[in-house]
């Protein structure tokens, strides 16, 4: 299967590329500024911002899957996921791809959400340190939400270097304190892509 994957040189990203390419999966990439798939067999690379709709169609062109482990936190306008959420799905709909997967933090809220207090409060906190981001992040959950796609968002909490693939899902918004191997959230991505029980969901993604 062809799969495109935007974010693909981040650390999730590169993760999630190694076990899709050990699994004999084609990669379609789109590379900003550093490419670490230069020299990688099964590795199409598109060069390009996610910014723009023309390199995003492109790198979609053919796929049958579309992942995006896209993140804001080192961009000046902390808007790149939203962004590039909504050009990822104009180009999906009109390539007639229908299976996205993303990521995003924990404590982005979405319609399906039931927030008690202290989910509310770990949220506020988050606002008061990095309001961009949270917006960034539910934003693009509206769009997700707006669309007419087989789309999963896997909301993450701290990612920690655990050398661990298990992980589970739960409803539940985690605390503060909540964490989960990268290996695990690059794992979960790819189960994904065959899985059926969290279209149209936003699951959080916990450690075992």
């Amino acid at each position: 299967m062809q799969i495109t994957i935007f974010g693909a040189s981040g650390k999730v990203g590169q993760q999630v590329a190694a076990k899709l390419l050990a699994e004999n999966h084609t990669l379609v990439v789109l590379v900003h500024r550093s490419n670490p798939y230069a020299n990688t067999s099964g590795v199409t690379t598109v060069s390009g911002s996610v910014t723009d709709g023309t390199a995003v169609a492109k790198a979609i062109e053919g796929s049958a899957a579309v992942i995006s482990t896209l993140g804001s936190w080192g961009s000046p306008n902390k808007d790149v996921v939203s962004s590039g959420t909504e050009l990822i799905i104009t180009a999906m709909k009109a390539r007639g791809v229908t299976r996205l997967i993303t990521i995003t933090g924990a404590s982005a809220f979405y319609g399906q959400d039931k927030p008690t207090m202290p989910d509310k409060i770990t949220r506020r906190l988050l606002k008061l340190v990095a309001p961009k981001i949270l917006r960034d992040g539910e934003q693009h959950l509206a769009l997700l939400e707006a669309s007419d796609l087989n789309w999963t968002c896997l909301r993450s909490p701290v990612m920690t270097a655990a050398k661990q693939d298990a992980y589970r899902f739960q409803t539940k918004l985690p605390p503060l304190w909540a964490w989960v191997p990268r290996q695990a959230v690059a794992q979960a991505i790819v189960d994904q892509i065959t899985a059926t029980d969290n279209l149209g969901k936003a699951p959080v993604i916990c450690h075992v």
